[in-house]
């Protein structure tokens, strides 16, 4: 059986998607898409399969560079879980998912831990401003105290500090 070739027009349209697009995932993802003798791109079916599969990736919030690491981690694994001569297209769906499920889960981690951070920086940012706060106080404090001696009025600041 002949394999079948879509123009990036076909393919645009199939994905709902403009063609610099496709461009542009081919460019940042390093995608290898066939070319004919004029330089036209010749999408198979498993390119666009993989093109779906970045779609919903970026649906999910992935950014390219890690659709990337999740591209050439199912590539590795397909290199070296498969047998010579196997048939991948009944795996490539369900590593897909599985591959695309622990990126997901990963992200919500990191998201996770960047929030408890953000609580972290927020107390300490509060313990810094009530330190300060007091220390304002006890310069104040020392202020009066010393305006006060200076204009002659009552103990000096030392023994009002010392308590006599």
């Amino acid at each position: 059986m002949k394999e079948r070739y879509y123009k990036i027009g076909e393919v645009s349209e199939m994905l709902g998607i403009e063609q610099y697009t496709l461009r542009y995932l081919e460019s940042t993802l390093q995608l290898k898409i066939k070319r004919n003798d004029k330089g036209e791109r010749l999408y198979t079916e498993a390119d666009i399969d993989t093109l779906r599969l970045i779609m919903q990736l970026k649906e999910k919030g992935l950014n390219t560079t890690a659709i990337k690491m999740a591209l050439q981690n199912l590539s590795e694994s397909e290199v070296t879980d498969l047998a010579p001569g196997q048939n991948t297209s009944n795996n490539l769906p369900v590593e897909i998912v599985s591959l695309a499920q622990k990126i997901v889960e990963q992200n919500d981690e990191l998201i996770r831990m960047n929030k408890e951070l953000e609580k972290r920086i927020e107390q300490l940012e509060k313990k810094i401003e009530a330190r300060n706060e007091e220390r304002e106080k006890k310069i104040d404090e020392f202020l009066r105290l010393w305006k006060a001696e200076q204009e002659g009025k009552g103990k000096s600041w030392l023994s009002r500090l010392v308590g006599k």
